[in-house]
């Protein structure tokens, strides 16, 4: 239950969905640079553009965008002016940064052409983990260890007490 509740909301598990919502709000190819402009005057995020971890153009990105080309033309035209677009203002905005296109964008495409209703999307993403979560419990059944990840105590130390609300 928890790796499902994880997913809410418009990153990782929603960002999919925040892509096409996004798509439909610009509406065609010829509005992507007004929309993407206006858009980005107001700090609005771009979704399905960068990503925590990954810092180059997610290959699966690239699969799914040549899928799209055929999944939904019309709507491959629109996401691909898009693209083109927004990597455009990101780089000039922060040449820093890799804001590359992720693999949620391209993704909403061909989700949307292979016919499945954009308030599905989340659900397709959980559905294609479970097979993973459910090898997570059977190796975990094996021996009943709780794992935990490594990490280091930085608090105050141990039989201290905490100071109080107000003077914190």
């Amino acid at each position: 239950m928890g790796a499902i509740a994880a997913l809410k909301g418009p990153a990782h598990g929603g960002a999919t969905l925040a892509a096409r919502n996004m798509l439909d709000k610009i509406g065609s190819a010829e509005n992507a640079e007004k929309w993407l402009t206006d858009a980005h005057a107001k700090h609005e995020r771009f979704s399905g553009f960068g990503h925590r971890v990954y810092r180059t153009y997610d290959p699966r990105a690239k699969i799914l965008r040549e899928m799209a080309r055929t999944a939904a033309p019309d709507l491959h035209r629109t996401a691909a002016r898009t693209e083109e677009i927004a990597l455009k203002i990101l780089h000039d905005a922060h040449p820093e940064r890799p804001n590359a296109t992720n693999v949620d964008f391209w993704a909403s495409v061909v989700l949307t052409g292979a016919g499945i209703p954009k308030e599905l999307f989340t659900t397709m993403f959980a559905t294609s983990r479970v097979s993973g979560w459910t090898a997570h419990v059977l190796e975990s059944l094996s021996d009943l260890r709780i794992i935990r990840p490594a990490s280091r105590w930085i608090g105050p130390e141990p039989g201290r007490k905490p100071l109080q609300l107000a003077k914190r």
